[in-house]
């Protein structure tokens, strides 16, 4: 018989068949486990599912790539490189101050130190990275300003993406391929980490490994080879920035308590790990220190126990609950909700809670120190979003219950035209379909009642047709060729059927045609009302689905100008500025510049690289504990004409070339600035936000 002559259900049970032939070919002892273990996911390259894979692939352009794991880092890297060309404004000084600032003391031997350095707050091996990417562009002298800004950030970016790619691991680990599919979609369209994640911040650093650590640690019911991946991890990522440990003291302890075997083991792997990344953090840090420093406990004595870093500003202990949190999440607070409602396993978001209630209790909240709980609140996102495409099992009940009295009534209505003699002696026959060439046996066996959901005009041979259709029982009604020229006298089961039904089908065709009209328009209802039903069922899971791509469109909508205004318009003159300074540097030998603005407000020598005389007004703590302290950026505000007159008594004293200051603060100083003969020598945009001491333009007064 040839191939197209093979009914469909013969196909379908073959398919059933294939995987048994598999699993008799891997041994009757081969045990089946629903969770591969890192290495079976990690050497997956088959074809993936997306979750847009009913739409045209001109309009999801992010298709192809994540078709396997062969091109999935590709595509994150190639987006995250985008995102960090695209990054041109200030979030925080951090950004600057405590890691590119400081690469370029250590490499070019001039650059600001800020207090924390003095005071042996900050580690050393963050800027580290950076530093040994400066050395390399130095001896190969390509140490131009413009590389000197954009490679750190090309090196952050391929750090964004490695956090991408194991937020979509670590999803697929503990839920599934399209959960995970889902979960990367929301990270790749959230605002704050488009913002944020290609910048030189520690708390960039420490998202990346903690999502890594995240995927490497040994969750309940997963097969996890070895603990000391995520330890040290986790070890670097505390090394980085120390309150990391805020978020893996209740995780390592977890880890301790379900550990039922091999306790001592893991007990050791924490001892042996923790021991050589202190010691390796204490060699970085003292061969620059030139002293013994033990940075993470300065660290947490100074911010945690002694908690003076409220002397930048303090928050309310609700501020994450009420603002910083729905701030950074956005948009996504809808489907993160609903995710965590309707997902069982609440284990990770119990470790977000109580990350951001640590860090509620410290007076001096940021938005960036919750950043690295922002990949667990995309997970559940994807959770709830994979769930929309799946079907509602309370509103297909109904339709079933529906369908199947619907069927009860078409099987009445037939039965009034008196076919069902012939459908009773056709399926009580049991038909034995032998294909020597495929060596298949089909048993159909028809002698069952219509089940529900089951058309009843297919197995009607008169159900609108003058010929018998078996479509169901999965033989066709034509005949065989092959049947036909060969030697085989017997023919084949469809030619059976149909010679031995000819005759029923013209008696019951005859019957049919004896209805009266009132009994067949009655009919035809039944059937529009059957067919409305089975489109119904079927629209029910396109309706899930498209819910889930809607909502993915509004999220999309609603992050997109936010990231794009916050990257590429807010808060940048203070970074066109530093351009334009050094331009003018290079033009100029006498240059010198006071920035008379909040401290930290600009980037330094880092984004000039050029050595010459600089000034800002500096804001250290009280660290001497002094009565009555007021640092210089305070002091200055408060009377900026006497302040400068202080500083600057007469025409002979030594003042700056150029002023960089905020354009709220030109009509306090107006009288030095006509004094010394200042005028206006650029001006850049800065927020259409201003607030307090910071302005909408950066002005640039030169003499």
């Amino acid at each position: 018989m040839p191939r197209e002559s093979k009914s469909a259900a013969t196909i379908r049970r073959r398919r059933v068949r294939s995987p048994r032939a598999e699993d008799k070919a891997g041994g009757p002892n081969k045990k089946l486990t629903l969770v591969s273990s890192e290495d079976e996911l990690e050497s997956k390259d088959e074809e993936m599912e997306f979750p847009f894979q009913n739409v045209p692939r001109e309009v999801s352009m992010i298709h192809k790539v994540i078709m396997s794991r062969k091109t999935l880092f590709s595509g994150l890297l190639a987006f995250r490189v985008f995102n960090a060309l695209m990054i041109q404004t200030a979030f925080v000084p951090d950004e600057y101050w405590q890691s590119l600032e400081v690469a370029h003391n250590m490499v070019f031997g001039y650059g600001h130190l800020t207090w924390e350095w003095r005071q042996g707050l900050r580690g050393y091996a963050y800027p580290l990275v950076f530093s040994v990417l400066y050395k390399i562009m130095a001896i190969l002298h390509l140490d131009h300003r413009v590389l000197l800004i954009k490679l750190p950030h090309l090196l952050q970016a391929g750090f964004a993406a490695t956090g991408d790619y194991y937020l979509y691991k670590l999803s697929n680990k503990l839920s599934d391929q399209r959960t995970a599919q889902w979960t990367l979609l929301c990270q790749l369209t959230s605002w704050f980490t488009f913002y944020c994640c290609t910048r030189t911040l520690t708390n960039s650093m420490e998202t990346v490994l903690s999502t890594a650590a995240l995927y490497y640690f040994p969750w309940p019911g997963r097969v996890n080879k070895a603990s000391w991946k995520y330890l040290a991890l986790v070890a670097a990522a505390i090394i980085v920035r120390p309150t990391a440990a805020v978020m893996w003291l209740p995780l390592c302890l977890w880890h301790l308590s379900v550990q039922t075997e091999g306790t001592m083991k893991t007990i050791k792997a924490f001892l042996t790990v923790g021991i050589s990344a202190l010691a390796i953090s204490l060699l970085i840090d003292g061969n620059f220190y030139g002293r013994w420093v033990f940075v993470q406990y300065n660290f947490l004595e100074f911010n945690v126990l002694r908690d003076m870093g409220t002397f930048y500003g303090s928050h309310p202990w609700h501020w994450y609950f009420t603002q910083g949190f729905p701030v950074i999440i956005a948009t996504h607070m809808l489907p993160l909700v609903l995710g965590v409602w309707k997902d069982r396993e609440k284990t990770l978001f119990y470790v977000m809670l109580w990350t951001i209630s640590v860090y509620s209790l410290l007076g001096h909240k940021e938005f960036r120190f919750i950043y690295p709980v922002l990949p667990i609140a995309m997970h559940y996102c994807g959770r709830y979003l994979h769930q929309l495409c799946l079907p509602v099992p309370g509103s297909k009940n109904k339709l079933h219950k529906k369908l199947k009295s619907t069927n009860k009534d078409v099987g009445e209505m037939q039965s009034d035209t008196q076919c069902n003699e012939l459908t009773a002696e056709g399926a009580g026959r049991q038909l034995k379909h032998r294909n020597t060439g495929d060596d298949v046996e089909e048993h159909i066996r028809t002698d069952e009642e219509p089940k529900a959901g089951v058309n009843l005009h297919s197995q009607v041979p008169c159900a609108g047709s003058n010929t018998a259709k078996y479509e169901d029982t999965g033989y066709s009604s034509k005949t065989s060729d092959d049947d036909e020229t060969s030697g085989n006298k017997t023919p084949s089961a469809d030619k059976v059927i149909s010679q031995k039904h000819s005759k029923g089908a013209e008696t019951c065709d005859q019957k049919t045609t004896n209805i009266p009209e009132n009994i067949q328009e009655k009919q035809r209802g039944k059937d529009a009302s059957f067919r409305n039903v089975e489109n119904k069922l079927d629209g029910k899971k396109r309706t899930r689905a498209h819910v889930a791509r809607w909502l993915m469109v509004f999220l999309v909508l609603t992050n997109l100008p936010i990231a794009l205004y916050t990257s590429l318009i807010h808060q940048r003159g203070t970074i066109d500025v530093m351009k334009y300074l050094y331009d003018t540097s290079r033009r100029r030998d006498d240059v010198t510049v006071l920035f008379l603005m909040p401290c930290h407000s600009t980037p330094y020598y880092s984004y000039l690289h050029r050595n010459i005389t600089m000034r800002f007004l500096t804001c250290e703590p009280n660290l001497d504990q002094l009565p009555k302290y007021v640092d210089e950026a305070d002091h200055f505000y408060t009377a900026p004409q006497q302040w400068l007159n202080t500083t600057f008594p007469d025409t002979n004293s030594t003042v700056p070339s150029h002023l960089v200051m905020f354009n709220a603060l030109q009509s306090e100083i107006q009288n030095f600035l006509d004094k010394f003969n200042y005028h206006d020598c650029a001006k850049f945009f800065h927020t259409h936000i201003p607030e307090g001491r910071v302005g909408s333009h950066v002005y640039v007064k030169c003499r």
